[in-house]
């Protein structure tokens, strides 16, 4: 049904980082496509990879509502393709009237609506549930879930229609951009933390268990590659992060660009994370880069590990279980080995990207 394809992101360099592959499967397929986010407008390689670009207000939600009504009804697309559960509602209010064809909303985790702790967030949950339901449930709707707890929540609370929804498992890997590479010798190994910098990734939780293995003697270097994050409620700090490392158990790389790299000198990857994941795509590249992974019994983080096949999932919050995991992997690198060749094969056979554009081609196109 190729047209006019408008896909909504929450930022440029998310859109680069993380949707790159379906614009330019779009495009290939015969869409138009038009990205429009935070940070879209004075981005040359937008034009430079056939996109058009429409920017967002980053501030306010009304100021983003009314330019999400704007750039909807100037650019009147096929297929309008909502990435992320903070747009899918205003979205829903921004498109009423419109009369679009089809509206797809991906819900790439829950984030910190749905799992964030104490007052705020429960209120805003029932604040906002009216606008979910406007937004997720009209008939020319679809909903892409990238793991089934999600789904299963989501359909429960009567937010989503099952008969509308769809399971499409992250936004991808591209496999041959990680070459699988042996662990460096005769260096101390390192331990590695990739993440965005929020509280509920587990952050604290790393640091505590890197804490525990130095005082037990354990000889690893623990670091975590992450830039500040600005856009949530619950970042971390530039000051927390210092604070947190200050005593050296762990490293602060801060935002690192050739992860491909990072990853292959790395020995094991952890990320301990309770946050409202999708899947997380710190997760997919380690598996890529064939690395084993010390990762939760949690929503998304669970759909990438298979426990004690390409890692170890430990509970939540648990820095004492975060620490065994990685001292029972540091003492058997065959296992380490073993399970991170399981990883890449699980990569390249269930997460890689070119599968999850297709899958949500499909999605488009009503097939």
């Amino acid at each position: 049904m190729p047209g006019k394809l408008l896909l909504v992101v929450n930022h440029i360099d998310w859109f680069w980082s993380h949707r790159l592959p379906l614009a330019r499967g779009a495009k290939e397929a015969g869409f138009e496509v038009v990205v429009a986010c935070h940070g879209a407008d004075g981005d040359p390689r937008l034009a430079e990879a056939g996109f058009r670009g429409v920017s967002l207000p980053g501030g306010s939600p009304f100021a983003t509502l009314g330019a999400l009504r704007a750039a909807v009804r100037d650019e009147s697309p096929d297929v309008l393709h909502v990435i992320t559960i903070k747009y899918a509602f205003l979205a829903g209010l921004a498109t009423l009237g419109l009369g679009l064809p089809r509206i797809v909303h991906t819900i790439a985790g829950l984030g910190y609506l749905y799992t964030g702790e104490g007052v705020k967030p429960r209120l805003l949950r029932a604040a906002l549930a009216p606008f979910f339901r406007i937004a997720l449930r009209r008939g020319n709707t679809h909903v892409i879930f990238q793991n089934p707890d999600d789904k299963t929540l989501l359909e429960r609370l009567g937010l989503a229609d099952p008969v509308r929804s769809h399971l499409i498992r992250g936004s991808g890997v591209d496999v041959d951009a990680f070459t699988v590479t042996p662990e460096p010798q005769g260096e101390t190994p390192l331990v590695l933390m990739p993440t965005r910098l929020v509280h509920e990734k587990g952050v604290a939780i790393f640091v505590e268990a890197a804490r525990m293995l130095k005082a037990e003697g354990v000889q690893a270097r623990f670091a975590i590659a992450g830039g500040l994050s600005r856009s949530n409620p619950r970042a971390i700090t530039e000051a927390e992060m210092r604070a947190m490392t200050a005593d050296g158990a762990v490293e602060w790389l801060g935002k690192i660009d050739d992860m491909p790299r990072l990853l292959a000198e790395s020995a094991l990857i952890v990320y301990p994370s309770y946050y409202g994941e999708g899947i997380p795509k710190v997760l997919l590249e380690a598996m890529a880069a064939g690395r084993a992974i010390v990762t939760t019994d949690h929503p998304g983080c669970r759909e990438a590990v298979a426990d004690r096949v390409n890692g170890l999932l430990v509970p939540v919050r648990n820095a004492r279980a975060v620490a065994d995991a990685i001292r029972s992997f540091l003492d058997h690198p065959d296992e380490r080995a073993r399970m991170g060749a399981e990883g890449r094969e699980r990569a390249e056979e269930e997460f890689r990207v070119e599968r999850i554009v297709g899958e949500t081609l499909k999605v488009y196109s009503g097939v």
